[in-house]
């Protein structure tokens, strides 16, 4: 139905606006120059996580990192060192 296709159209356009929002968000250029450097140090996930978080970083929603949150970000900028 047309209805569905609006609420479809709005919730691809509030993953983009969110996308938008993390990828132009100062703090998480720093995040991910961060985990760059910790990828290549070969940390593991929850490593990475408990790092980010203690040196203050938090996610565009405002949380804290976990495993999958880092494996997420990992995934989106291409991160992987293999």
């Amino acid at each position: 139905s047309a209805a569905s296709d609006v609420y479809k159209r709005q919730i691809q356009n509030s993953i983009k606006t969110c996308k938008d929002k993390a990828d132009n968000n100062p703090n998480n250029k720093r995040a991910v120059a961060m985990l760059r450097t910790l990828v290549k140090e070969k940390h593991t996930l929850q490593g990475i996580a408990d790092i980010l978080n203690r040196e203050g970083f938090v996610t565009s929603q405002g949380c804290s990192f976990s495993k999958s949150t880092v494996y997420k970000l990992i995934k989106r900028y291409n991160l992987k060192e293999d």
